[in-house]
């Protein structure tokens, strides 16, 4: 029996391995900062906003509070973070991005920027703007974390 369609065709292959070139493209990418693909979550919601507690870190991100508490260790070593104890319950921690942090994202927005531009170099601009537009809206329509 012949298939009508190849797997190979189908759209959650073809975005699992370009997600899989992506991943790696973009770990190459922030590796000379420091970073990894999971730190950009944590900074951009940072630098979007007021501190945060682990706890609002992790359901914004939807990760379990040990991984948040994984990331900001690996980012506080950075120098990217501090956590300050809230004024208002004194038993809670809340992250800030430090300076040095406003500068890892930048930079790290910057070569995001670049990855892109080389991952969708084979599209017209066009295409390119439509292809992002489509995957804003499949993230928004999924409920993935930020958008």
């Amino acid at each position: 029996m012949a298939l009508e369609e190849p797997l190979t065709d189908s759209v959650a292959f073809l975005l699992a391995k370009l997600g899989q070139l992506a991943t790696l493209r973009f770990a190459e990418g922030l590796a000379p900062l420091g970073l990894r693909p999971r730190h950009c979550a944590v900074l951009g919601l940072l630098a979007a906003g007021p501190a945060m507690s682990q706890l609002e870190l992790a359901n914004r991100i939807g990760v379990t509070s040990s991984v948040v508490v994984e990331m900001l260790d690996e980012l506080q070593v950075l120098g990217a973070l501090r956590r300050i104890r809230d004024t208002t319950d004194r038993r809670r921690q809340l992250t800030e991005l430090t300076p040095r942090g406003t500068t890892l994202l930048r930079r790290a927005t910057r070569l995001t920027r670049k990855i892109d531009a080389e991952l969708l170099a084979q599209l017209d601009p066009g295409r390119a703007a439509e292809l992002s537009f489509t995957l804003g809206e499949l993230a928004k329509a999924h409920e993935l974390p930020g958008h």
